[in-house]
């Protein structure tokens, strides 16, 4: 005869951390290559980091 064995576990929340860094840098040094289609003849582009200048418009404005 087969018996249902229930067994509880603990459940552990997830966690984050947030690490300050000492320089503010960007994690991505550059995008790679893009090549629509496997190499094919489209039209995407990749537009430079624009770095921060400390203005107003650096901030991030939720939707």
């Amino acid at each position: 005869m087969k018996k249902n064995q229930l067994k509880s576990e603990r459940y552990f929340t997830p966690q984050c951390e947030v690490i300050v860094l000492a320089n503010e840098q960007a994690l991505l040094a550059g995008s790679p290559r893009v090549r629509p289609g496997g190499g094919g003849s489209g039209n995407v582009t990749i537009n430079p980091l624009d770095p921060d200048d400390g203005g107003d418009d650096d901030d991030i404005e939720a939707p």
